[in-house]
């Protein structure tokens, strides 16, 4: 029965990796701006500390708010809730984030760094949101939104939409992978200024399983189980990221977990590669399409920075030999 199993799940993941790319390459839409405007991540969050500013130009805060003709009146300066830019006018979410909340009641803060520095500027009314259809408010079963807000993000401003994953990506337990926000500081303590940041092992679902009742589904990915370094209360929704090839691919939302940096009991987060056909599907309305991050993307990279690296040394050679 397994192998058949595995087999279902495999043409799942590749008819849908199909599906994404065939609406990729029939998408007539520029890409989106992407990735981080730094090379690095320094090593919210709880047990981390100031992510450098421009590493995560794609980090959202989501604010209560009463939006009366067309103008938004923010109500409290912390975000309830985490979200992450993937188009000029979408940012992911956590489903639990927004389940009784209306449009009219929140705004989507882009841009900002350091809560302390806010513009109003950055405050976006939101237009629309969509849970995945499957959601069930109370449970963690397919625990992601899409929120899309009226003005388009002006990417001059140095924003960038994050990498999405590709469906077939899998993370060996192990994996470091890094979570920011600007969630409470340890259960029970204060909402930091400024966006934090911290680095975790990904944790196998099976081991994971042993430490919760909720079902951890394949949709699912746990993260940390070290001792003072987790996501916190404030940080749902904030997204999870993964170093491939010099870019971070966002492959998490912070779900739930049992308190805040337990020893041995891991963060649980929505896995963001199993719904990656449904994502781009929401983002249509956008003027430039996501950046979905594939292997093939990968060695393009590698091919391109190879390639780059043969020129410079013929170039220099040439020189030397001039001389």
């Amino acid at each position: 029965m397994l192998p058949a199993i595995w087999f279902l799940f495999v043409f799942h993941q590749t008819v849908a990796e199909l599906q994404v790319n065939s609406l990729e390459d029939s998408d007539p839409r520029p890409r989106c701006e992407c990735g981080a405007n730094r090379s690095s991540i320094k090593v919210r969050v709880v047990g981390g500390h100031n992510a450098g500013k421009g590493v995560f130009p794609y980090a959202i805060g989501l604010l209560d708010a009463e939006v009366e003709d067309e103008q938004s009146r923010i109500m409290r300066s912390e975000p309830f809730c985490g979200a992450t830019l993937v188009s000029d006018r979408h940012v992911l979410t956590a489903a639990h984030c927004v389940k009784e909340r209306s449009a009219e009641h929140i705004a989507v803060d882009i841009g900002d760094y350091d809560l302390q520095e806010v513009r109003e500027d950055n405050h976006h009314i939101v237009r629309n949101i969509t849970k995945y259809p499957d959601y069930v408010p109370g449970k963690f079963h397919s625990d992601i939104a899409v929120i899309e807000f009226e003005r388009p993000v002006d990417w001059s401003s140095g924003v960038r939409a994050a990498w999405l994953p590709s469906s077939s990506l899998e993370l060996e337990p192990g994996t470091t992978v890094s979570v920011y926000g600007w969630g409470r500081l340890n259960y029970g303590g204060r909402h930091p200024d400024v966006l934090q940041t911290v680095e975790l092992p990904v944790v196998n679902n099976t081991e994971c399983q042993t430490e919760f009742v909720t079902i951890i589904e394949p949709s699912m990915l746990c993260a940390g189980g070290e001792s003072g370094k987790d996501a916190c209360i404030g940080d749902s929704g904030s997204g999870l990221v993964v170093r491939l090839d010099n870019e971070y691919v966002l492959c998490g939302l912070v779900s739930f977990g049992r308190r805040c940096a337990l020893p041995h009991v891991p963060g649980v987060y929505t896995r963001v590669s199993s719904f990656i056909d449904w994502i781009y599907n929401q983002t249509l309305s956008s003027d430039c399409k996501p950046c979905i991050f594939t292997e093939g993307e990968e060695s393009s990279r590698k091919r391109t920075n190879d390639i780059t690296r043969q020129n410079m040394q013929i170039y220099y050679s040439k020189i030397t030999c001039a001389n």
